[in-house]
């Protein structure tokens, strides 16, 4: 409750995120257990945060065939979870709006140092060099910059510096938004239907 009280004061988004990173979403699943354990993560969420949540990021990225449909029926306005853009589009469910909100798969702090050891320095300089590129490249339409971060992972005393430096780096600039999922797919909706 302290967390996500926390979370709450300062006007984050809570998105959904499974049950647990060990049980992720896969083909494996009958279209049953999915539709089970995407309705109880969401309504389990719901308890906690006394919000129904409006995004999704399957855990491990994990999704089967039919994990968009089975989200936008449930009322999911975006997915994280495809990480082939860096703005954000419109899916094509059969039932409800889905929007896909990519996450920079590159800078996902369990891929980048986790998996991959990429040093803590220079994978500040990557989210500076990636920020960089994509704030000339938006000068006209704009670009997204979506990192997955763990607080166990890049939250250790010394890792955290460094993304505070990065950070600052993003937040120098007068005309970057930072902004939460939902304000970012409602302004893309509504840049779509004008």
């Amino acid at each position: 409750p302290y967390l996500v009280e926390y979370i709450q004061e300062r006007k984050c988004e809570i998105i959904g995120h499974g049950i647990s990173a060990s049980q992720m979403i896969t083909s494996n699943m009958t279209e049953k257990e999915e539709r089970e354990y995407i309705k109880y993560s969401i309504e389990t969420l719901q308890e906690a945060t006394g919000h129904y949540p409006n995004g999704w990021l399957g855990p491990e990225f994990g999704e089967s065939s039919r994990t968009p449909q089975i989200l936008a029926k449930e009322g999911i306005q975006y997915i994280c979870d495809w990480v082939n853009d860096d703005q954000p589009y419109r899916m094509e469910p059969d039932a409800g709006n889905l929007f896909a909100l990519p996450v920079s798969w590159d800078l996902d702090d369990i891929h980048a140092l986790w998996r991959r050891s990429v040093k803590i320095d220079r994978y500040c300089r990557m989210i500076k060099e990636n920020f960089d590129t994509l704030y000339e490249e938006g000068e006209s339409s704009g670009r997204l910059l979506v990192l997955n971060l763990h607080p166990w992972l890049i939250g250790q005393p010394f890792r955290i510096g460094h993304l505070e430096d990065a950070l600052a780096h993003i937040a120098g600039y007068s005309d970057v938004w930072s902004a939460t999922g939902t304000e970012i797919i409602d302004w893309f909706r509504n840049a779509q239907t004008s």
